[in-house]
């Protein structure tokens, strides 16, 4: 091994197949479907989807190892290394969209910095479609052959980010300290501007995947009826594939006209990328759409619960972000906390739902507790969430200086 790599943090299956195969993802466009190319051996993540539900029944289809890990540049030659006329292939930790739009900023800011550099980035899953926004960028959703992989000068793993290792309970901002990792700058932004015009176009999307952090349905209805007097055509995007999302559509209920509609979700990530592409405003709660507002610098409205705006937006200023303002026995708003915790005795929740403080929380859920989770975002919101009811009248105050002004 050379002497400046070392092994890659996540362990990777060496497969071989006799036969042809092709995958891919159902929420991913089908473009960025992959097939074999008569490699000797391919390799794909140990938890990836192929590897768990796929590889191990496959016919023809032998695992030659389950802990092989690539060879990767050190996260302290990140800063010192010139990657100028360079093929580098990045190993996405997980696909989070939020991440992965932050990741996806960063590749752009690279590519300013390494125009001639050819890029790649492997197991980006359900997040593909949002990669494939930078032009000749090569995705390797679920595996990269073998043939492939000999293409590739540098391997780079982004899970040795500081942070990235907390992740899931204390948020951080990938653009930004991949920029500041690798020494270069970020990408410039243009200034945010609302452009008021009969019928624009406004979508709101309402979930976020914790109950931590998805939006009151009584903050949904009144901001949609203050849009609606905008003379604006609306669509509230839910998620359908997220247990709660029939509880929570029935809790919102139905509106009377026909500027406003209701849609369960999008079919693919790219169907809902594209969606976001041609709206002109946005509200949002901390969720991936919120990130994916970045890319197209959509203006709009993000309201924030439990993880912290300022963090999250990080320099970006399109929208415009009101944060819970909750203070409580145990915590206060922003907590930092991504999803509920657990108390060694099974009990699901945060520090303000279950009155405890932050230490006796010490794990994430080890089972799902559906009808406890349909409480979270219909009847029984935790306290930052609650809070958002508490001041819908100055949050819709505040959503509706983006109209007076122009």
């Amino acid at each position: 091994m050379p002497r400046h790599l070392h092994p890659s943090r996540k362990t990777f299956s060496r497969f071989a197949s006799r036969q042809p195969f092709q995958f891919g993802l159902p929420n991913v466009g089908p473009a960025l479907g992959q097939k074999s190319d008569e490699s000797p051996v391919y390799f794909t993540r140990t938890n990836s989807l192929l590897r768990q539900q796929v590889l191990g029944s496959a016919k023809g289809v032998t695992i030659k190892s389950d802990g092989f890990r690539f060879q990767v540049l050190p996260r302290n030659k990140w800063s010192e290394t010139n990657f100028s006329k360079s093929s580098i292939l990045f190993l996405i930790p997980d696909d989070a969209l939020g991440d992965c739009v932050g990741m996806t900023l960063f590749l752009r800011a690279f590519r300013l910095r390494y125009p001639d550099a050819k890029l790649g980035v492997l197991n980006s899953a359900a997040a593909s479609d949002i990669f494939a926004l930078i032009p000749d960028l090569v995705i390797f959703q679920l595996f990269i052959s073998a043939r492939d992989l000999a293409q590739f000068d540098q391997v780079i793993d982004l899970s040795e980010m500081e942070g990235w290792k907390d992740i899931a309970t204390m948020p951080v901002n990938p653009e930004e300290s991949l920029c500041e990792a690798f020494d270069i700058a970020l990408a410039p932004l243009p200034a945010r501007k609302v452009l008021v015009r009969s019928e624009m176009q406004i979508g709101i999307v309402p979930m976020a995947s914790s109950p931590l952090r998805t939006l009151p349905t009584d903050l949904v209805r009144d901001l949609t009826s203050y849009l609606q007097t905008q003379n604006a055509r609306i669509t509230i995007v839910l998620n359908a594939y997220q247990g709660v999302m029939k509880a929570y559509k029935a809790a919102l209920g139905q509106f009377e006209t026909n500027n406003i509609r209701i849609i369960d979700g999008f079919k693919t990530i790219g169907d809902l990328v594209q969606f976001m592409s041609q709206q002109d405003y946005m509200v949002v709660a901390d969720s991936g759409p919120a990130h994916i507002t970045k890319l197209f610098q959509t203006p709009g409205l993000g309201i924030y619960s439990s993880a912290s705006a300022q963090v999250l937006q990080g320099r970006h200023q399109n929208l415009r972000n009101w944060q819970s303002r909750f203070i409580g026995p145990h915590c206060q708003a922003p907590c930092g906390l991504a999803k509920v915790r657990a108390t060694t005795d099974g009990r699901i929740g945060c520090m303000g739902s279950l009155n405890l403080a932050s230490g006796e929380l010490s794990q994430l859920p080890q089972k799902s507790d559906p009808a406890l989770a349909i409480a979270m975002v219909t009847s029984a919101p935790v306290p930052c969430v609650a809070e958002l009811s508490q001041d819908m009248q100055e949050i819709r105050n505040f959503l509706a200086e983006d109209f007076l002004a122009n």
